[in-house]
């Protein structure tokens, strides 16, 4: 599976924040969701962690994600592939797989 560069998930993950902040309900209820207030999002930004938010935010209700993909001119599913892969990726390490360990017999 090829990987997705971090600016493809980024610029989804903006693309639905210019989105939310058309929208005062849809920010309002991803604001109480995160706890963070709007003089915190441009730092939050900077985290891995908050495009994955922003994403799983976006994935949590189908009309969101039909119009933050049609502002991004994909196909609403690719959002899906794009957080099912920095899920991945940021799962992964150098310890997988496993060594086999003779303490484990």
């Amino acid at each position: 599976m090829p990987s997705i560069p971090d600016d493809e998930a980024t610029g989804i993950a903006i693309a639905a924040l210019s989105h939310f902040a058309t929208d005062t309900e849809v920010l309002s209820r991803f604001l109480s969701l995160t706890g963070l207030n709007p003089s915190d999002i441009r730092q939050a930004a900077t985290s891995p962690a908050f495009t994955a938010a922003v994403l799983d935010f976006v994935l949590s209700d189908d009309a969101l994600a039909i119009a933050v993909a049609e502002a991004q001119e994909i196909e609403p599913e690719r959002i899906g592939v794009v957080r099912q892969r920095l899920a991945r990726r940021d799962q992964a390490d150098d310890t997988w797989p496993p060594q086999t360990n003779a303490d484990w017999a």
